[in-house]
């Protein structure tokens, strides 16, 4: 399907890092759907690793039906990047990613992210750094990729160039975004510049990511940029189902059907119930309210829902307007999602065991 470097993927589409998003809770809840070949934590702080702060154990947490699982790692030169790398595969990082395309203050003010794009030959060395650390570590079972975007603007489009120098050091893949730093996430992605990466790299596989939103989307821009993988990021935040649907669509030539609104609700439930398991009620709760705007982008006319859960005071009242709202849609009996519970191993699932009821009886 994808191989990266020794890791053979039994899909194409991949779970993007996403700040703020992809947690424990939600990765395991996009893979649970299916389709998913691989799924990347939220972004890293090198420094933060080393020291174990406890916001960052929580964003690296892993476990045995998180794999394979990619590791993001954000810095730069004077950071100690190589061995947080070391640091990850120690944790459960099957893959090491360097994150070479994040625009906000919050990476890219600290030299990090898309500012690695100013200056490649420099990003390059501090490349070659992390991959010669990692195989000195690993042994050539890990790889170290990279994600970037196309340049920092329009008249500075430097993938193709940087893309090839990774390569040459040993960089296992590239992922594209199809945007400069300066556009953030406004206009459309250019996938046909992705194309030109492709071009620049034939011996590794680059993914595309960008504006896929729907099943379509993921087959076009394989279709376009003529990449290995796609990459989904903003669009499984509202229908983490996505990944089922267009891997169906590569492989059988017709999307899976999408999920009516009460599994859709079955889905938000469960996403609550893995959260609370990982972070507790307290902290699924709030998380909740920031997310729920997403999936009600899935759903038509919910506003009412949407309100009830941002205005909910605890877990269990979002849970009872979930319900209340299941109980009105129709298809209450198809699953939302597979029946095994594995994801949270065996003893942990019986000690969240009362809580699983109470969410889905």
């Amino acid at each position: 399907m994808l191989r990266i470097g020794p890791v053979e993927l039994a899909s194409r589409l991949l779970l993007a890092p996403i700040a703020g998003h992809t947690d424990i809770a939600f990765r395991l809840l996009c893979r649970e759907q299916g389709g998913v070949g691989a799924a990347y934590t939220d972004l890293l702080n090198s420094r933060a690793i080393l020291k174990e702060t406890s916001r960052t154990l929580d964003l690296a947490r892993t476990n045995e039906s998180d794999r394979p699982c990619g590791m993001q790692l954000y810095g730069n030169s004077d950071d100690p990047l190589p061995e947080a790398a070391v640091w990850a595969i120690d944790h459960g990082a099957q893959i090491i990613d360097i994150n070479m395309g994040c625009p906000v203050d919050k990476v890219a003010k600290k030299n990090g992210g898309s500012l690695l794009l100013r200056d490649c030959a420099n990003t390059t060395r501090l490349a070659e750094r992390i991959v010669q650390a990692v195989r000195r570590h690993a042994g050539g079972r890990v790889p170290v990729t990279a994600k970037m975007r196309l340049g920092w603007d329009p008249e500075h489009m430097v993938a193709p160039q940087l893309a090839r120098q990774l390569a040459d050091i040993g960089i296992a893949a590239v992922t594209v975004h199809g945007r400069y730093t300066v556009q953030f996430f406004s206009g459309s992605a250019d996938w046909r510049a992705i194309a030109r990466v492709v071009e620049a790299v034939p011996e590794i596989p680059v993914i595309g990511n960008g504006d896929v939103t729907t099943p379509e989307d993921a087959q076009e821009l394989l279709a376009t940029a003529r990449c290995a993988g796609v990459m989904i990021g903003r669009g499984a935040l509202r229908t983490p189902w996505i990944f089922r649907q267009a891997h169906a669509l590569l492989e059988h030539g017709a999307a899976a059907p999408e999920p009516s609104i009460g599994e859709k609700l079955g889905v938000v439930l469960r996403h609550l119930e893995l959260a609370a398991h990982f972070d507790g009620e307290t902290r699924a709760a709030t998380r909740m309210r920031q997310h729920i705007s997403w999936y009600g982008k899935s759903m038509g006319h919910v506003k009412p829902l949407k309100e009830a859960i941002r205005t909910a005071p605890d877990l269990e009242s979002m849970v009872r307007a979930l319900q209340d709202a299941r109980d009105r849609f129709q298809s209450l009996n198809a699953p939302a999602v597979p029946a095994s519970r594995t994801a949270l191993g065996g003893s942990a699932w019986a000690e969240s065991g009362d809580f699983s009821k109470r969410i889905c009886p």
